[in-house]
């Protein structure tokens, strides 16, 4: 198994710690300026803060900072400052995401629209209570994808290049929504395969974990398109194994370090590799068994139990670590064929360990 050293521990510590503190700061100016207008909107925006800042790896900020890293050392503080737009939109679409999955828990903790299903019935009373919760985090969700792009906007950066970050950074939106409508189709669908799994995953994933925010970073220090390929032969494979080793801790993870409720990949009826290659594998019995447990929401435990031993039994989950393995592997050489600077350059290689070896 791959491990990161201390070191590379310690400097996603210290850049986490600096991307809370902006965020903090960014928030609290928010509450003051939402608190002007309502009690409700001084609320609501009090409860993307919380949302926000109630944990999460602050990778893809990261990752921006990185990114920036490759090709300057100037102005440090700027570029953490800028990093933030990437958490908000994570908020943002984390937010509509649960929604849309009816998830009733992210990290943790009751998700945005359940918060405010809650605040209504304290406030209003129980009628459509749910619904009410749903419209609010709706909202929520627009306002902190319009933060994000306000953060960029606003960042001390050469006007060319706050352009191109800016249009990448509606790219990788873009690409998401994209990437859901597939996603939500397929789950109506009756067959997928794998080259239509890995679409959804370079749309969802790969573009807006890793290759999007790389690109943001280094477009604010003035990035070439020959940088932004490698960056990209960097970040798509490594953003792929990212999502297929999230979907090993849907199905394998517990609840306790990942913050969603065991089995809920199964629950909503989530097609990955994992149950792809299951299904391809199993016996007619099994096949059965699968399919009876994906989309029912009233799956018990002992029944993903079940789909847990085929998919292992099957091979299916090795074949799943395999690929990660083969991508991140991928990923480190295209990185270090570059010249990019070397502080960036080194970090990127190790914290693709992190990605494949992450337990949450």
């Amino acid at each position: 198994m791959r491990t990161i050293s201390a070191d590379v521990n310690g400097l996603l510590a210290h850049y986490q710690t600096q991307i809370n503190e902006r965020l903090e700061e960014f928030f609290d100016k928010k509450v003051e300026e939402a608190s002007r207008i309502s009690n409700h909107t001084r609320e609501v925006v009090i409860g993307t803060k919380e949302y926000t800042l109630r944990g999460g790896k602050r990778l893809r900020p990261i990752f921006c900072i990185l990114g920036y890293k490759c090709l300057s050392d100037h102005n440090p503080e700027a570029i953490i400052g800028a990093s933030i737009s990437l958490e908000l939109m994570q908020s943002s679409l984390l937010i509509h995401d649960d929604i849309m999955d009816e998830d009733e828990l992210r990290r943790g903790k009751q998700t945005f629209h359940i918060v405010c299903k809650d605040l209504c019935e304290r406030q209003f009373g129980k009628n459509k209570a749910l619904k009410f919760g749903e419209n609010i985090a709706i909202v929520a969700g627009d306002l902190l994808e319009a933060y994000g792009e306000e953060v960029l906007a606003k960042s001390p950066f050469k006007s060319e290049h706050i352009k191109k970050a800016l249009a990448t950074y509606a790219g990788i939106v873009k690409n998401v929504g994209y990437g859901q409508i597939l996603d939500i189709t397929a789950e109506r669908e009756g067959s997928f395969n794998e080259a239509e799994i890995l679409t959804i995953h370079k749309l969802k994933t790969a573009s807006y974990t890793i290759e999007g925010p790389l690109h943001i970073g280094a477009l604010l220090a003035g990035a070439s398109e020959a940088d932004l390929q490698i960056l990209s032969n960097y970040g798509i494979p490594l953003g792929l194994a990212f999502q297929i080793q999230d979907d090993i801790l849907g199905l394998f993870g517990s609840e306790e370090k990942t913050g969603k409720p065991v089995g809920s990949d199964i629950r909503e009826g989530k097609k990955t590799l994992l149950i792809l290659h299951a299904l391809e594998k199993s016996s007619k019995n099994e096949k059965e068994l699968i399919v009876k447990a994906l989309g029912n929401e009233r799956v018990t435990v002992e029944e993903i139990d079940t789909v847990r031993d085929i998919v292992r039994r099957t091979g299916s989950l090795d074949y799943s670590k395999k690929l990660v393995a083969e991508m991140t592997d991928k990923a480190v050489q295209a990185i270090k064929i570059s010249d990019f600077r070397t502080e960036a350059k080194d970090f990127l290689i190790n914290i693709a360990g992190f990605i494949g070896d992450r337990e949450y």
